[in-house]
C-alpha cells in the first residue's frame, strides 16, 4: 500500500523574514532596560542606605533573675570552666622538661607558647556572704558587676618542639589520668519545671502472727522392745531388705533421723555398729534432755512440749542406692474417686461451692429406677449404681448419658476408681473391673469375693484392699491388681469393718478394734500397733499427715462417743473428747477436726482437743462434712447444702435441693453431684 502526496501543495517557505522581526524586538527591549538601569544608579534608586544601629542604654546594674534553677545551671557552668583549667594546668606541671643538652628552653628560637584564655567571673569578696552560706556570682542578693570589671585570665601552656625527633630524651614521668569531670543533668528551661513525684505514705505492714522456732535436735535416746528381737531395715520400708542382724530387746540405741511422716526413723547402731531404720511403735523414747531451743515457759508435761517426740529430730534421706519408696497418686483435679475424696478419708477437697447451688443440669441423669450408691467422679464421668442393676456414666458438663454398663446386680456402695479403672461392688459378694473408653465401658474383671464387700475398693500402688464379712468373719482383703487371683487376707477385726485409711505404707482398719498394719501383705501381715482404748468404732479412721502435735496423726471416734487424737506411727494417745452423741463422720483440715454426730456438727482444735464452735443440725447428714481451709460443707438427707466458715462456724450459704437423697453425693470443684430417686442431681455454685 502506498501513499499519493500529489494532491498536497508544499508549504511556502518565509522563515528568514521571520527572524529577522524577532531580533529587531529583542534588541529593543534590551536598550531600554539598560536604559532604565543607568537612570536608578544615578539617582540612587537602586541601593538604599545602611541603616545606623542605636545603642540601648545600659541600667546602672544588673538585677539578677531570681531563678534558683538558672542560678544553679550558671554556677555549674562556671564550675566546669575552672574544673577545665585546673586539670590542664595539673596535666602540664606532671610533664617534666627533656633533660641533655638537646633540650629548647623556653623563649629559646624553635619553642613557641600557646595561651589560652579562660574567663574568670568575679562576684567580689566572699566575705560579703551570710556566714554558712558560700559566696556566688549569682546570688540573688549580689548585683553583678559591669562588664568593665570582668577580668580574663592568660593561662600559658608551654609547646615545645624538638628540631631533631630522633635525638635522645627523657622519659616523662607517668602520671594518673586526671578525673573526669561530673556530668550534669539536662538544662531545663527555667520557667518549665519538671514534675515532681508525690511521696507514698508509707504504711508499715502488718506484723505477722508470731511463729514456733525451729526446733531440731541431733538425737534421742530410746530402748528397744523388751520381750521380743525385732527386724530393721536398711531403708525405712519393709519393701527393703533387712539388717543382717536384729535388734535384740532392750537395746539402748540413737535415734538420728527420720522419715517425713516419721513412720521410720534412723538409728545408731547394731553389733557391728550398722546404722538402721526401724519403726517408732518398736521402740521407747525416754530420759532426753529438754532441748535448749525450747521456750522458757514450755510445759514439758503437755504433747506440744515432750521432749521425747520424734518430730524434733532432722528428716533423713534414705541412701541413693536404694530405690526411692512409693508414693501415692494425687488426686486429679475435679476427681472424687473414693467415699472420702483420697485414701487418708481425710474429706478435704480442693474446692467448695461458696454461694447458693443453681441447677446445672436441668432434669438432671436420669435411670429407669432410683440410684443406690454414693456419686463418684473420673474425669468427663459421674458415676452411679441404680436399683436397674446398670452402672451409668453421666456427662460431668452436660448431663447427658455418655454410657450404661449391666452388671447384674444392684449396690449401695460407692463405685472408685484407681488409675482409669472403675471399682464397683454389687450383688453382695460381687465387684466388676471396667474401663471407661468414651462412649462405652469396657469389662476387665469380673470377681467373686469370699464375703460380702462391707466397703468400697481403696488402693495402695498396684494394690486393691476391700472389707468383707461380718461378725467373726470380717476380714481385710487384699488383691494384686495385675493378678487379682493372687489374694491375702488380715482377719483379726471379727467384726465389721468400716472404710479403711491409708497413710504412707500403712492401712488403718476400723472394726470392733482398731488397728495400724503394714500395707505390704505380701511380707506377711504385720500388725504394728493396736489401740488399747478404742472400742467399736463408729467412723471411718482420718490419717492426717502432716501432724500439729506429732509428725502424723489418726483421728477416729467409737462408740463411747468418745474422739481420739492417736499418733498415727505409735498408737499413742494425744487427747480425746467427749461428744455425748454417737459420731458419724470425720473430716481435718491444717487446724481443725470436724465432727458429725447425731443432730450436730462440731470443730475441735486440733491443737488441743477444745472446742472451736458448734452447729446444729435439723436432720441427719448423707453427705459431709467436707472441708476445705476457710469452709465446711454439709448435706442432710432432706436434700439441705449448707456451707460454714470453718473459723467461726457462721452460715456462709445455704441451699435446697428438689428432693431427699438416696445416697452420699460428690463434690467436683465448684460442682455437687446428688443421687435422689431416679435422678442424679447436679448443682453449681460459685468456687
Amino acid at each position: 500500500m502506498s501513499w499519493n502526496t500529489s494532491s498536497y501543495p508544499p508549504p511556502q517557505r518565509q522563515r528568514a523574514s521571520q527572524v529577522l522581526t524577532i531580533s529587531i524586538l529583542v534588541a529593543f527591549f534590551v536598550l531600554i532596560g539598560l536604559s532604565w538601569l543607568w537612570f536608578a544608579t544615578q539617582n540612587g534608586l537602586l541601593l538604599a542606605s545602611t541603616p545606623t544601629p542605636t545603642a540601648t542604654p545600659l541600667a546602672a546594674t544588673r538585677t539578677p533573675t531570681p531563678d534558683v534553677r538558672a542560678t544553679s545551671v550558671a554556677e555549674d557552668m562556671l564550675t566546669q570552666i575552672a574544673f577545665a583549667a585546673t586539670s590542664l594546668a595539673r596535666l602540664t606541671a606532671q610533664v617534666a622538661p627533656p633533660a641533655g643538652p638537646e633540650a629548647t628552653a623556653p623563649g629559646a628560637p624553635g619553642a613557641t607558647q600557646q595561651i589560652v584564655q579562660l574567663p574568670l567571673v568575679s562576684a567580689g569578696d566572699s566575705s560579703t556572704a551570710a556566714p554558712g552560706q558560700p559566696a556566688s556570682p549569682l546570688a540573688p542578693d549580689s548585683p553583678l558587676l559591669p562588664d568593665a570589671a570582668l577580668t580574663a585570665t592568660a593561662v600559658f601552656f608551654p609547646n615545645i618542639n624538638q628540631p631533631n625527633p630522633l635525638s635522645p630524651t627523657a622519659t616523662p614521668t607517668p602520671f594518673a589520668a586526671p578525673p573526669q569531670p561530673p556530668t550534669l543533668p539536662p538544662t531545663v528551661p527555667p520557667d518549665v519545671f519538671p514534675p515532681t513525684d508525690t511521696p507514698t505514705p508509707f504504711v508499715p505492714p502488718p506484723t505477722p502472727p508470731p511463729t514456733a522456732a525451729f526446733i531440731q535436735v541431733g538425737e534421742l535416746l530410746a530402748v528397744s522392745r523388751s520381750n521380743v528381737n525385732t527386724t530393721v531395715y536398711v531403708g525405712p520400708s519393709t519393701f527393703y531388705t533387712p539388717t543382717t542382724n536384729l535388734l535384740p530387746p532392750s537395746a539402748q540405741i540413737r535415734l538420728r533421723g527420720r522419715t517425713p511422716s516419721g513412720d521410720w526413723l534412723f538409728a545408731c547402731c547394731l553389733s557391728d555398729n550398722q546404722v538402721f531404720w526401724v519403726r517408732p511403735a518398736y521402740v521407747t523414747i525416754s530420759g532426753n534432755p529438754t532441748p535448749v531451743a525450747f521456750p522458757p515457759d514450755a510445759n514439758i508435761g503437755s504433747p506440744q512440749w515432750d521432749p521425747n517426740n520424734p518430730k524434733w529430730l532432722p528428716i533423713v534421706q534414705i541412701d541413693p542406692v536404694l530405690t526411692p519408696r512409693p508414693q501415692a497418686t494425687a488426686v486429679p483435679p475435679g476427681d472424687f474417686p473414693l467415699p472420702r475424696y483420697d485414701r487418708a478419708n481425710t474429706g478435704r477437697v480442693p474446692l467448695l461451692p461458696q454461694s447458693q447451688l443453681q441447677n446445672g443440669w436441668g432434669g438432671g441423669g436420669l435411670a429407669s429406677q432410683p440410684f443406690r450408691s454414693p456419686v463418684a467422679v473420673s474425669g468427663a464421668n459421674v458415676l452411679a449404681i441404680s436399683q436397674d442393676n446398670q452402672l451409668y456414666s453421666m456427662n460431668r458438663d452436660s448431663s447427658s448419658q455418655r454410657w450404661r454398663y449391666d452388671l447384674g446386680g444392684s449396690g449401695d456402695l460407692m463405685p472408685t476408681i484407681n488409675n482409669g479403672l472403675i471399682y464397683a461392688p454389687f450383688g453382695g459378694n460381687r465387684l466388676r473391673v471396667v474401663q471407661d473408653a468414651g462412649n462405652i465401658a469396657n469389662p476387665v474383671a469380673d470377681l467373686q469375693l469370699p464375703a460380702n464387700a462391707t466397703s468400697a475398693a481403696t488402693f495402695f500402688n498396684d494394690v486393691v484392699f476391700i472389707a468383707i464379712g461380718e461378725g467373726d468373719g470380717a476380714r481385710l482383703m487384699a488383691m494384686k491388681r495385675d493378678n487379682y487371683a493372687d489374694q491375702r487376707f488380715f482377719e483379726e477385726p471379727q467384726a465389721r469393718i468400716l472404710q479403711p485409711a491409708i497413710g504412707q505404707e500403712t492401712i488403718y482398719v476400723a472394726g470392733g478394734r482398731l488397728w495400724a498394719v503394714d500395707a505390704n501383705f505380701w511380707q506377711g501381715i504385720e500388725v504394728i500397733w493396736q489401740s488399747p482404748v478404742v472400742n467399736d468404732v463408729t467412723t471411718p479412721p482420718v490419717y492426717a499427715f502432716p501432724g500439729v502435735l506429732r509428725t502424723a496423726e489418726l483421728y477416729v471416734a467409737d462408740a463411747s462417743t468418745n474422739v481420739y487424737a492417736l499418733d498415727a506411727n505409735t498408737g499413742a494417745e494425744v487427747w480425746r473428747h467427749t461428744v455425748g452423741a454417737q459420731v458419724n463422720t470425720l473430716a481435718v483440715n491444717d487446724a481443725n477436726l470436724f465432727v458429725a454426730a447425731n443432730g450436730l456438727l462440731r470443730s475441735l482444735s486440733r491443737q488441743t482437743g477444745q472446742v472451736v464452735w458448734t452447729a446444729q443440725l435439723s436432720g441427719a447428714l448423707s453427705g459431709g462434712p467436707f472441708v476445705t481451709t476457710d469452709r465446711v460443707l454439709v448435706v442432710t438427707q432432706s436434700g439441705a447444702v449448707i456451707v460454714y466458715d470453718a473459723a467461726s462456724g457462721n452460715i456462709v450459704a445455704v441451699s435446697s435441693l428438689p428432693g431427699a437423697l438416696n445416697a452420699a453425693p460428690a463434690l467436683s470443684q465448684e460442682w455437687l453431684f446428688a443421687p435422689s430417686a431416679n435422678a442424679i442431681l447436679g448443682y453449681r455454685g460459685a468456687p
